[in-house]
């Protein structure tokens, strides 16, 4: 049991120690430039004015400095790339949109007119030539209706009339008859009466 709790009591141990030291390196250890630069100034000692800084420190700082410039730098690449790539990005889509609001611009131009004798015309202006000639066919219809009743009145009365002469005519040739025959009758009596009389 004693030796079980000594294990345990090590292993408690070696972990905190364990814990302890990591956790002391990643205090030492920064990532970015000025911790690094704080970290090195902490470890330095002082000599009256002056700082004495282990060569070592200072050349991983410069190297790291080095490092993180050449980062920069490839960043900055990468970025320029980028906006480059955005820059043609946003050309094509600028051309895409160019191109799509040419072809709807043409669409409603189309849209809006209509192809009357070979000119293209507005909707609206077709609309109104159109109405325009069927109120013109319609006004010329009215007139030569009313021209027509007129001519059929003027034409009915005339054969009216027409009837009236002609029974007035034929009235007037069979009294005419009957005067010729009833002359001639007379005439032959008279005749008659003067072929007697000598006689």
């Amino acid at each position: 049991m004693s030796i079980n709790k000594l294990l345990k009591v090590l292993s408690l141990s070696f972990l905190t120690i364990f814990l302890f030291t990591s956790l002391n390196a990643q205090e030492e250890q920064s990532d970015d430039l000025e911790g690094q630069y704080d970290l090195l100034m902490k470890k330095s000692t002082t000599y009256q004015d002056y700082k004495v800084i282990k060569v070592v420190g200072i050349n991983q700082l410069w190297k790291n400095v080095n490092d993180s410039i050449g980062q920069l730098e490839s960043n900055i690449i990468a970025l320029k790339s980028e906006v480059q790539r955005l820059k043609l990005e946003l050309q094509t889509t600028k051309d895409s949109l160019l191109t799509t609001q040419n072809a709807l611009d043409e669409s409603n131009y189309e849209r809006d007119r209509i192809s009357f004798l070979g000119a293209p015309l507005l909707k609206i202006t077709y609309n109104s030539i159109v109405w325009g000639i069927i109120l013109i066919l319609a006004a010329l219809c009215v007139i030569l209706f009313l021209r027509f009743m007129k001519s059929y009145a003027v034409t009915k009365s005339t054969r009216k009339d027409y009837h009236v002469l002609e029974e007035e005519f034929e009235n007037f040739k069979k009294n005419t008859r009957e005067n010729e025959i009833n002359l001639k009758r007379d005439l032959q009596t008279a005749v008659n009466t003067i072929e007697d009389l000598k006689r």
